[in-house]
């Protein structure tokens, strides 16, 4: 004969409900209690019902956190005012960090299914996503840090908060050649060039051709970390030719960068000049202190919640909003020359 919840607590002499929150690991249940119950529930070989269970998660308001690069300091930054705003809100957080190379939609997707999340925050990843894979998803869903190749999907079919990567990049490129650096490399991350890294070094090419240089080389890190940044870059200084600027487009890459720009015997900037992209707090602290692209993560992080629950609650439609970035000059980047005016 099957065993149910009520058997369980009759068994060990709880209520029902008790049962239910040593299941679920909710509220506060005193040791001697917690023991008795999962006694029973190995005795009788009870399995919980998860059809049931999820049928009950419906009626929880919950938002489901994809994040694709966990480990980078600058989403753990934002992580934490998504956590604050949603608890302000009255929202439970189900976070969902993914390899870089798995697929965030179908991810998701699943999340949607297994946990019932009422909305989705995508926090990085592929922006080269098709319309069809994107009508899988069954609940309102935003991206953060990133916007979708409009040629493929219309504005009207998500929603947004982001910088402009590609503008923001194309700047730094400019600023790279009107400075006088012409030997240039870039330092992206190893993965599908439909990702934010890939439009970052394709803009940032762009911008050198457009300038009337060269565009530089590219070296691919073969993870998202200051190790995967370390590791590129002592690649590069083994290569015969010299060169005066590196552009990495994340800061982690960059701070693993300048460390082995140090331990090969050279100085940042006066023989490489380093720029990094995000603005994390260790670039301040790091010696000379990163040049870089700050984003203002915690306000798009308080927007992107924000647009994320009017759609739910107000069944708002789709909106896309656009943040400036600021470049910070720091003290790893250096002009060779006087600027050039375009």
């Amino acid at each position: 004969m099957e065993v149910n919840m009520k058997d369980i607590a009759r068994h060990a002499g709880v209520s029902v409900s008790t049962v239910s929150r040593v299941l679920n690991g909710q509220g506060y249940i005193r040791q001697e209690t917690r023991e008795k119950v999962l006694r029973a529930i190995e005795k009788y070989h009870y399995i919980p019902n998860n059809s049931a269970r999820n049928l009950k998660r419906e009626a929880v308001k919950a938002v489901g956190i994809v994040v694709k690069g966990f480990s980078n300091p600058f989403f753990v930054r934002m992580l934490d005012v998504v956590q604050r705003v949603l608890e302000e809100k009255g929202y439970l957080m189900y976070l969902h960090p993914i390899d870089p190379l798995e697929d965030e939609v179908e991810e998701a997707v699943s999340l949607v299914k297994e946990k019932k999340p009422m909305g989705i925050l995508f926090l990085g990843g592929n922006f080269e996503h098709g319309r069809e894979k994107l009508d899988l998803l069954s609940v309102p869903y935003v991206m953060l840090a990133m916007m979708m190749n409009r040629d493929r999907v219309e504005d009207s079919r998500y929603s947004s908060v982001s910088i402009d990567d590609y503008r923001e990049t194309y700047e730094v490129g400019r600023r790279v050649w009107r400075a006088g650096h012409r030997r240039v490399a870039v330092m992206g991350f190893h993965e599908r060039e439909t990702s934010v890294s890939g439009l970052r070094v394709s803009a940032f090419q762009q911008a050198l051709w457009d300038c009337g240089s060269a565009e530089g080389r590219i070296i691919k890190a073969d993870s998202f970390s200051m190790e995967a940044g370390y590791s590129a870059a002592q690649k590069l200084l083994r290569q015969e030719e010299h060169i005066t600027c590196l552009f990495c487009i994340a800061d982690v890459l960059a701070l693993g960068a300048m460390r082995a720009i140090h331990e090969a015997g050279l100085r940042v900037p006066e023989d490489i000049a380093v720029i990094g992209f995000d603005g994390i707090e260790a670039g301040r602290f790091s010696v000379p202190s990163l040049a870089t692209v700050r984003q203002p993560g915690e306000a798009m992080a308080e927007s992107g919640v924000g647009v994320l629950i009017g759609c739910i609650e107000q069944g708002r439609q789709s909106s896309h909003l656009v943040f400036p970035a600021e470049f910070f000059e720091g003290e790893s980047f250096v002009k060779l020359e006087e600027p050039l005016v375009l």
